[in-house]
């Protein structure tokens, strides 16, 4: 059993994700609520039940920030055998890392299209959005390089 301290501490973790998750990403507090709790279980996965407890929601709010958070990259659904509900587990370490390069990959077909509605006497605003796509393609380039690395550190340690 826990000590009362440890849970505060813990209260106060989860709490702290979901400001900054909501903060940085404009992800909702509950989104981020859900990731702090999968991210600081013993547990390989919780139910929705067990998520819906922990962070005192929902089955709807629940349901719909999970939905979020796998879009994101950030949470897996598992599956146990025999059971027909469904359990969650935080990615792997490079999840967020993963989503930035998603919504880089993202901002660099946006501004892309953005050129395409343009007229080449449009200078400015096309050197505005070519400036994007090299600095976005720039640091998904080295996004990628610097996970390669991190990954073959993994193995080898």
């Amino acid at each position: 059993m826990m000590n009362s301290q440890k849970i505060k501490e813990q209260h106060a973790f989860i709490d702290e994700m979901a400001s900054t998750m909501e903060r940085v990403f404009g992800l909702p507090r509950m989104g981020g609520r859900l990731w702090a709790v999968l991210l600081i279980t013993d547990r390989e996965q919780l139910s929705a039940e067990e998520l819906m407890e922990a962070v005192h929601a929902s089955r709807g709010s629940v349901s719909t920030m999970i939905r979020t958070l796998e879009s994101i990259g950030l949470v897996n659904r598992v599956s146990q055998s025999g059971d027909r509900r469904h359990y969650y587990k935080a990615a792997e370490p490079d999840a967020l890392m993963r989503a930035e390069l998603a919504s880089m990959k993202l901002f660099i077909e946006l501004m892309n299209a953005g050129k395409r509605v343009i007229g080449p006497e449009d200078r400015r605003a096309t050197q505005r959005l070519e400036d994007i796509v090299d600095l976005m393609q720039f640091f998904v380039k080295e996004y990628d390089a610097l996970l390669e690395r991190w990954h073959k550190r993994k193995t080898r340690s």
